[in-house]
């Protein structure tokens, strides 16, 4: 009876041992699977995502074949970097999150035809793309097949590729003052056309640089030999010590001019022009494509101001207007080391087929 009773009791310990053991993995695999199902819908989210912004891919690619991708969709919180046209597909790459997937079209007309997607990893994209160089310092990314307009149609206004809503649009939503979209002008690819009269485009307000420093590169050409035509400027009417522009033949920080050397530098031929200020000595420096760099010293430092930015003219639409083309402009709010201009300018140059 004793030992019946002992028996009882020790397979009752042994039993509630063994359900205390199963109960203590059951939770931890409860547990594990609970962070995996964290983890794998997280993983979902950003892959759905990536999904819906290529489906906008898609749609833009669709309506209008000189897209080319480069730009942040906020409302999907994603990237879609360049759309490659390959010999046996079109790829497109698209980063939501740290997912990036990578879709090769069989076919995009009459219908879209998939190939394939997929993840990748970030070594495979363009590490000279100007975005991944640096994309908290590039505030402006201005590019004509941003544009969707037809052939020869005034843009009224154009959307910045870059994180930060800063659009242009034409002052008086005047199409007559607009620059006109021409496609298949450089390497199969669209420029925005400014008459030298009076077409320019105008951003909202911002400071869009800092006082550590700014870098423009613009991809473009005048198309007469007038010099004090104006890319892209800033000028606030009550002192110019918040003036800045690049022009087809010089640089202007406030009252600091560095003016290319090149007696040939106003030709009408396309090219990449680089302009690059640091408030520290050489302070100013521009460039043609990739051959030699003048510099000024100067003394002045932009002071960090609200107003808009111009492209096209100076003083608001009322002066310094460009006669010729622009097919990107970028503004990165710092001095890009050589190594990073050089990115920038093997990227465009890639793009754009502008010098051997």
């Amino acid at each position: 009876m004793y030992k019946s009773g002992y028996s009882v009791l020790l397979m009752t310990i042994i039993i509630s041992a063994a359900g205390l053991v199963l109960a203590l993995n059951s939770l931890s695999i409860s547990t594990q699977s609970a962070k995996n199902n964290i983890d794998i819908t997280e993983f979902v989210q950003s892959k759905n995502k990536a999904r819906s912004c290529t489906e906008i891919a898609l749609q833009k690619i669709k309506s209008y074949r000189f897209y080319g991708g480069d730009e942040t969709i906020p409302t999907q919180s994603c990237r879609i970097f360049t759309i490659k046209n390959e010999s046996d597909g079109t790829i497109i790459h698209v980063k939501s999150g740290n997912f990036i997937m990578e879709t090769k079209l069989k076919q995009i007309n009459p219908k879209i035809i998939i190939d394939y997607q997929k993840q990748i990893t970030e070594d495979v994209l363009d590490q000279n793309n100007p975005y991944l160089i640096n994309p908290l310092a590039l505030r402006l990314w201005l590019k004509a097949d941003r544009a969707e307009y037809n052939d020869k149609q005034p843009v009224i206004s154009i959307s910045n590729s870059t994180d930060d809503i800063i659009n242009f649009a034409q002052l008086e939503n005047a199409s007559e003052l607009a620059p006109t979209l021409f496609t298949n002008v450089i390497n199969n690819r669209p420029i925005l056309r400014f008459d030298g009269i009076n077409d320019f485009l105008t951003s909202t307000t911002s400071s869009i640089h800092t006082t550590e420093g700014l870098s423009i590169i613009v991809v473009g050409k005048s198309n007469s030999n007038n010099t004090n035509q104006t890319y892209i400027g800033k000028f606030n009417t009550t002192t110019n010590l918040k003036e800045w522009r690049l022009q087809n033949d010089e640089f202007n920080i406030v009252n600091d001019t560095v003016t290319l050397g090149d007696p040939n530098n106003n030709t009408t031929n396309f090219k990449i022009i680089t302009a690059i200020w640091e408030p520290n000595s050489p302070q100013l420096s521009i460039s043609l494509n990739n051959s030699a760099t003048y510099t000024n010293t100067g003394t002045n430092i932009i002071a960090i101001t609200q107003e808009p930015i111009i492209v096209g003219s100076f003083l608001q639409g009322s002066t310094g207007f460009l006669n010729g083309d622009i097919a990107e402009l970028l503004v990165f709010n710092k001095k890009l080391t050589t190594d990073e201009l050089n990115k920038v300018r093997a990227y465009m140059n890639t793009k754009y087929q502008i010098y051997p």
